[in-house]
This record gives structure tokens, C-alpha cells and sequence, in this order.
């Protein structure tokens, strides 16, 4: 199957018909979070230096094992990810990636075929569309504003993923999210009224991305709320 390009990622098509599966919020916490990754309190709290940062030796392709200590010496890379609404549509871009794939359409405020451009503080959730894993290493979030976020996540299960793995998580002020290779994902997702944010991004040098396009292989598009219920 192929993957998702860079024309896919900023113009996905969404038929009318699409299916909506809701996806329920929880509060991060390093016990929710088990398997999948952990809350951090700062960027520095997870680096290749320190040994916390985990990157996968790249794999081989014959019979012959890796040299010790080869295949996970590229390390990370780093930059800042800018997540924003333009209308009813949320988009991110990473610069920490040395590509010029690096803007991607995260969602829509109003599925397309009944958009009316709302007011921002009209939009309470967003609809996604695709998710994606590094098999090459983890990758952290941290907003230099402090500001609260939501990341989408599923267990490292392979590539055999479906809606019903996932869980949204909700992020407190203050906090950042390192999660493990393997793990599915998105970038993150931020209520209007706190758009634009900025991010610190580290992920694994590689940059290697496998893809899930939820639309074209389940006819189905992902709810996140943007606000949690007090009970949550």
C-alpha cells in the first residue's frame, strides 16, 4: 500500500459519505500514558546525551547482523513546529525536518461538505483524517507558551492499526509528551482560541513515517474534542 505525499497531506479528499468515529478524551498522565510514553517538564528531560531518547538501530535487509553500536548514531533532530487555524482548518508545520514535506493539514473545525466557516470559538473538536509512526526513534512535543494541547496516540501494534486503538489525550498547562518509536500518532491538536502555538519538536534524524489514511482505508474520519469535561 502506498503512503500518503506531500500534495496528500495539505489536500486529502473527503467524500460525503465519510463515517465519523468519536474518540474520547483523557486526561495524560505518566499511568495513561504507560506503553506509550511519558509527560516531561522540560525538552531537556529526554535527550540522546542523557540516554533517554531512544533511536532504533535501522534495520538490515540480509542475514548479516549490524557492527555493535551501529545504525542509531544519526540522532535526533530538532526544531520548532507551528500549529494554526486558518478558518475551520488546522495545519502544522515542522522545521525540524530538513524537507520541504513539512506542512501538513491536521484536521477540519467543520467536515468539508458542510462547511460554513465558523467563528473559531464555535469549533469544540476537529476531524482527522491520517496518523502515522516513526519506526526510527520517539519523538517530543513541548509548547514554549505553556499553553495546554491534545495528542491522538496508539500502542506500537504495528501496521495492522485501526480507529479503535486510539486515544486522545489531553495534555496540562506546562507540560510537554515524549513518546516511544513505534507508537501512532499525529502531530497535536490546540483549541482555536489558543492558536497560533509554537512547539519545540525533537524526533529521530531519519525521519523515516509510515501512514494510516483513515478515510481511504475505512471510509472513516476521527472526532478529538478540544475542551475536557471536568469529570475526565
Amino acid at each position: 500500500m502506498s503512503g500518503i505525499s506531500k500534495e496528500n497531506y495539505l489536500n486529502p479528499i473527503i467524500p460525503r459519505d465519510v463515517k465519523v468515529k468519536d474518540m474520547r478524551l483523557v486526561k495524560a498522565t505518566n499511568e495513561s500514558l504507560k506503553d506509550i510514553g511519558y509527560l516531561i517538564t522540560s525538552p531537556d528531560d529526554v535527550t540522546v546525551e542523557n540516554g533517554k531518547f531512544d533511536i532504533v538501530p535501522w534495520p538490515t535487509k540480509g542475514w548479516r547482523a549490524l557492527d555493535p553500536n551501529t545504525g542509531n548514531e544519526a540522532g535526533t533532530t530538532e526544531g520548532s513546529m507551528e500549529i494554526y487555524w486558518e478558518e475551520d482548518r488546522l495545519y502544522a508545520k515542522n522545521h525540524a525536518i530538513a524537507t520541504d514535506s513539512n506542512h501538513y493539514l491536521l484536521g477540519y473545525g467543520n467536515l468539508p461538505s458542510n462547511s460554513n466557516i465558523n467563528e473559531p470559538s464555535d469549533i469544540s473538536s476537529v476531524f482527522i483524517w491520517s496518523s502515522d509512526y516513526h519506526p526510527d526513534g520517539g519523538q517530543l512535543f513541548f509548547p514554549t507558551n505553556g499553553k495546554p494541547f491534545i495528542s491522538t496516540l496508539a500502542p506500537a501494534v504495528g501496521d495492522d492499526i485501526t480507529p479503535d486503538h486510539f486515544t486522545a489525550f489531553y495534555i496540562s498547562e506546562g507540560y510537554g509528551l515524549y513518546i516511544y518509536p513505534g507508537v501512532w500518532h499525529n502531530s497535536v491538536y490546540i483549541h482555536p482560541s489558543h492558536s497560533p502555538v509554537s512547539l519545540f519538536g525533537r524526533q529521530g534524524r531519519i525521519h523515516a513515517r509510515i501512514s494510516v489514511d483513515w478515510v481511504k482505508e475505512f471510509n472513516t474520519v476521527l472526532r478529538i474534542p478540544l475542551i475536557l469535561e471536568a469529570n475526565k
